[in-house]
């Protein structure tokens, strides 16, 4: 099993926003054979199931998604979220692959 957890910038981007970025990287990694973890989706349920969810409860709730995963691309302007930077410093120490996602023709996603 090939699966990817996708990891970018979510807190203080418009909704819009972040929604696009990350169905533009489900697409490209499931395009390639991935099978996707997106956060943006559990986000959406532990809030259907938790509207006074904080912060640490979606990130307790992605770190362990992160767990189930073989990869982890990293959504251009990961690097301004210290979310993003904490999945990945996870990512890292079990030992998976990171991968950089950048749309095709530089956009920024």
């Amino acid at each position: 099993m090939t699966r990817v957890y996708l990891s970018g910038k979510i807190t203080g981007l418009p909704r819009e926003e972040y929604t696009r970025n990350f169905e533009m990287a489900e697409q490209h990694y499931r395009g390639a054979g991935f099978e996707v973890v997106n956060p943006v989706k559990l986000g959406e349920l532990l809030l259907n199931m938790d509207s006074d969810a904080s912060y640490e409860d979606f990130m307790l709730r992605d770190i362990e998604a992160l767990g189930s995963c073989t990869h982890i691309a990293m959504i251009s302007g990961w690097d301004d979220s210290p979310g993003a930077q904490r999945e990945k410093a996870e990512a890292e120490r079990l030992g998976l692959e990171v991968m950089q996602y950048r749309p095709i023709g530089g956009k920024r996603a």
